[in-house]
């Protein structure tokens, strides 16, 4: 398998000739009025990191919604990859010492901020707000934690091409990384309630709260999906249905311990350290609804036999 540098990877995609004559096609198409009316009774939109091609109407379609709300600040919950942050894997890591594992938990535990207070992108610096540190919560990116993540490049660029499309000016974002929230080596979640309590602080009836997750990984490359099915509607259906299911024990059943390792061992899904914030933030609403879910295929990416799939999936938490 090839190494594939992500933050450049999905930058190209959006400079490629035609991109930005697509995304202004997504931009202008009707709002969609479950995502309008998600944004206007404050649940929590979540949206994906994939490809352009099966990322980027769903990207557009929030934006959209966006502009045709009454909101004026954006905060934004990115994921935090483990594979260019060495104390995700060593937090994880049983074989360990445990004085390093919990350095390592110390390191990476919390949700983190850029410094910067732009983003550029290939139409234009999409602006930042400023946050303010809260000691055991969020930190600023002093070390370069945040250097190669990628995981809402795409919806800021998409964002600010929105506000040029909708004549429009940017919205300023709240751009906050969620590292570590359940205690690796303890257990609990005590860490994703205090990022929880300071996320509800921050949003009034102006602010929409947007996060990303590629909610399925699934294929030899990604260490899951052995002996499933291998058509690909029935698979699919499946993984929907697991999906659903997964996020449901959390929402509904407030089991973030069964719905954290089933998204870790069943479904590679990269918001695993997410939803227990979203869980805590909408407390004590549990409604779920899954919009969109399809699988996008990334075998050609990484130059490996199929399956290799994740999951392009728009819900709406709360």
């Amino acid at each position: 398998m090839r190494p594939i540098a992500w933050k450049d990877h999905y930058r190209s995609e959006l400079e490629a000739a035609g991109s930005r004559r697509r995304l202004v096609e997504w931009l202008e198409r009707r709002a969609d009025d479950r995502i309008v009316e998600a944004i206007e009774r404050r649940a929590i939109v979540s949206v994906p990191h994939t490809k352009l091609e099966a990322s980027g109407p769903l990207l557009a379609a929030w934006v959209a919604a966006v502009f045709s709300s009454p909101i004026d600040r954006i905060l934004a919950l990115g994921v935090l990859h483990s594979g260019g942050v060495p104390a995700l894997r060593t937090a994880l890591d049983e074989t360990v010492d445990l004085g390093a594992r919990r350095s390592a938990f110390d390191e990476v535990r919390g949700a983190f901020t850029p410094q910067t207070r732009a983003v550029e992108t290939p139409f234009r610096a999409q602006p930042l707000a400023s946050l303010e540190e809260v000691p055991g919560v969020l930190r600023a990116d002093r070390s370069g934690l945040l250097r190669e993540e990628f995981s809402l490049d795409t919806l800021l660029a998409v964002l600010r091409l929105g506000a040029e499309v909708f004549g429009r000016e940017p919205i300023p974002v709240e751009l906050v990384y969620v590292g570590m929230t359940r205690d690796p080596i303890e257990g609990g979640f005590g860490v994703a309630c205090n990022v929880a309590t300071w996320l509800r602080s921050r949003w009034d009836a102006r602010t929409a709260v947007v996060a990303t997750g590629d909610l399925v990984h699934h294929g030899a490359v990604y260490g899951t999906g052995t002996g499933r099915s291998d058509d690909r509607e029935e698979l699919t259906t499946m993984l929907r249905a697991e999906v659903e299911a997964t996020l449901r024990s959390a929402l509904a059943d407030g089991d973030l311990e069964a719905a954290w390792r089933r998204s870790t061992e069943n479904l590679g899904n990269d918001q695993r350290e997410i939803l227990p914030v979203i869980v805590s933030a909408i407390a004590p609403r549990t409604s779920l609804r899954i919009l969109h879910f399809e699988l996008t295929d990334y075998a050609s990416v990484f130059d490996v036999p199929r399956p290799c799939d994740v999951a392009s999936a728009l819900v709406v938490y709360g």
